[in-house]
């Protein structure tokens, strides 16, 4: 992804324009500890979901090498207005292959901080794990504390094929959910890797141009009840990274790619308040001063 959220605001932008919804997008940092970084993402239905709290995981001393993560995850907790699951977080995570029995082991310590940080249970932890064929072998899962726990629920199993390759058969990406609430929410029998190639007749070099993996999915069931109530829609387009545990300013007309974007509803003396990622920007608290509505 580009450094600047060009692309994949531009992208969000052309769903809004294709599907005539509203989509916005939060935005992870620039992960990684070499000049090969990646930026996690939820793009997410604006008038339906609501991002509420996110944070990137606290792994440890990058420059030490001492952290267990290449990419640290991504972790953000969304209100929901049309599923009978209301409250949930996501925990998004890229392992680095040379190191997935590590960083899978790892994601254990991410969702126990979660539950803790969050006082939530309902916790869906996905993305591309590695976790199969040369990089977790079948000898590595006894000693993945992730794998052992009896009260988290795998919905993609080993036997899946998530890649798009033909020469390959590796269930490297996963969905790992903990919580009875978000278990029980999940319809059972659509948990699977979704073929876009076939569902949309798409050749080979096409769907390899798209991606090496298939999207992994499951569906969430609907609330009966839902009487058609909708969350406010913001003017822009794009939230970036940093961190929010008291979730994000209304501010319509602000530009979330700027520093301004980077601040969380989360100080009583000022509307937003900066944090290490807009610190840099005197005016980051002031411009939101004048322009949130709290």
């Amino acid at each position: 992804m580009s450094k600047d959220d060009t692309a994949i605001i531009r992208l969000v932008q052309e769903l809004n324009t294709a599907t005539g919804l509203k989509y916005n997008v939060l935005i992870s940092d620039h992960l990684g500890r070499s000049s090969y970084r990646e930026k996690y993402v939820y793009i997410y239905r604006e008038d339906i979901l609501k991002p509420t709290q996110w944070y990137h995981y606290d792994d440890g001393c990058e420059n030490c090498g001492t952290d267990v993560f290449i990419r640290e995850p991504f972790v953000a907790r969304f209100s929901s207005l049309t599923t009978e699951l209301k409250d949930f977080a996501l925990v998004s995570i890229h392992t680095s292959p040379d190191y997935a029995v590590r960083e899978v082991d790892g994601l254990y310590d991410v969702w126990e901080d979660a539950k803790q940080r969050l006082l939530l249970e309902d916790i869906l932890i996905l993305g591309d794990y590695n976790a199969d064929c040369s990089y977790v072998k079948s000898t590595h899962w006894p000693n993945i504390r992730l794998r052992q726990e009896t009260s988290l629920q795998w919905f993609i199993g080993d036997s899946e094929d998530t890649t798009v390759s033909t020469n390959t058969n590796c269930a490297y990406d996963r969905m790992v959910v903990g919580g009875a609430r978000f278990q029980n929410s999940v319809i059972p029998g659509t948990a699977k890797a979704f073929n876009y190639q076939v569902e949309y007749g798409l050749t080979y070099e096409m769907t390899k141009a798209a991606s090496d993996h298939y999207p992994v999915e499951f569906e969430i069931r609907n609330d009966p009840s839902y009487n058609n109530e909708k969350f406010p829609i913001s003017s822009s387009v794009g939230i970036s990274g940093g961190i929010s545990l008291n979730g994000v300013c209304d501010c319509a007309g602000v530009d979330f790619t700027s520093c301004v974007g980077r601040c969380g509803a989360n100080s009583s003396s000022f509307p937003c308040n900066c944090n290490a990622s807009c610190s840099s920007s005197n005016k980051c608290c002031t411009d939101y001063t004048e322009s949130c509505k709290v």
